[in-house]
């Protein structure tokens, strides 16, 4: 799977628990809310209906004065308009039919008393009521709290989870890889062209690896060739060398000895040793000849030397090995060279 696949369903999926997580917050928030309002919208105005009420009746004689009669009947018709809960309206019917009976003009004493004891009675049955309306109404919002609590708990537990995977899980999703392609740059560096990754963890870097290995193998091959061509060219050189009449030795900016041919070695008194790589300086000691080239500066005077009791002469040339240094400053790819070495020609003159 493609990493931006897994960065899909990873962060899609904690979104997809967010947005349920505050659905289901918003929803129970106005369940709340919604019951609340409805308390005291109904059962909390007829509670104070019922009281004030119940007022008239405690701070009035009978008969009813008319100012009283109005102000209960005017709590009466409120509470006949706030009729809510089951029963309700039979015990306001009674209470009309009471408070009807309370104010008629015909009616007796000992009638208005018993109608002010019903009356009393119907207002303790809407009281009942509503109280007992309450205590559900406040159960079922604790119910509801209870259950939403619930569900936002298990939601934060799912989306803690869901964040926990991903932060342990994606940084060495993506690290680990990262670190092994580093490590396989440095090998590569050091021209460790056998060095080979292998991700599984997503398609990226699975190319990502085969990219690499095909840059390690192509590296590789290149090496050799220029190696092949180094080679080849060096012998070549070394044939060369040895084809000349000349005396021939090279010597590095170390002066160890690079390449001699054989006509060197014979005239340098250096047959049958390994010189190669070799100090020219510590084969001087055992070169009288190898010597006087080290140590002359005029090359335009021929060397003189006498061997078996003959003189020979030699004229010596001097080439100085210069190479290319290739330095790159910024965006500006600066040309140098250095010495590397000399290379010295021997040939012999008669004087």
């Amino acid at each position: 799977m493609k990493i931006k696949k897994k960065l899909l369903f990873g962060f899609g999926l904690l979104f997809i628990v967010v947005l349920i997580f505050g659905t289901i917050s918003v929803y129970y928030i106005k369940v709340i809310s919604e019951t609340s309002n409805i308390t005291l919208k109904n059962n909390y105005k007829t509670l104070t209906f019922t009281r004030d009420m119940r007022s008239v009746l405690d701070e009035n004689d009978l008969p009813l004065t008319s100012g009283a009669s109005r102000t209960f009947d005017q709590a009466l018709q409120k509470q006949e308009n706030n009729i809510t809960e089951p029963g309700e309206k039979a015990a306001t019917d009674s209470l009309r039919q009471a408070f009807t009976l309370l104010i008629a003009p015909s009616s007796i004493l000992n009638q208005k008393q018993q109608a002010e004891r019903n009356a009393r009675l119907q207002l303790k049955k809407i009281e009942e009521l509503n109280m007992h309306a309450i205590e559900l109404k406040n159960g079922y919002t604790h119910s509801t709290v209870s259950k939403a609590t619930l569900y936002l708990g298990a939601m934060v537990f799912i989306t803690f989870l869901i964040l926990f995977i991903l932060i342990v899980n994606f940084p060495g999703f993506i690290l680990n890889p990262l670190h092994e392609l580093t490590d396989g740059l440095d090998q590569v560096s050091k021209k460790y062209y056998d060095t080979r990754l292998k991700f599984n963890t997503s398609d990226e870097f699975t190319q990502l690896a085969e990219a690499f290995n095909t840059m390690a193998v192509s590296l590789g091959e290149q090496e050799n060739a220029d190696l092949t061509k180094i080679f080849a060219a060096e012998l070549r050189i070394n044939m060369l060398i040895e084809e000349m009449q000349d005396a021939v030795l090279g010597v590095n900016e170390k002066q160890e000895v690079l390449f001699i041919n054989h006509q060197a070695k014979k005239i340098l008194n250096l047959s049958g040793k390994s010189v190669i790589g070799q100090s020219v300086l510590e084969l001087s000691k055992n070169s009288h000849l190898l010597k006087m080239m080290l140590e002359s500066k005029d090359v335009e005077n021929p060397l003189k030397i006498d061997q078996d009791g003959n003189v020979l002469y030699f004229q010596q040339k001097s080439l100085e090995i210069v190479v290319p240094n290739l330095k790159t400053d910024l965006d500006t790819l600066q040309v140098a060279s250095y010495p590397a070495g000399t290379i010295r020609v021997l040939k012999q003159t008669k004087g």
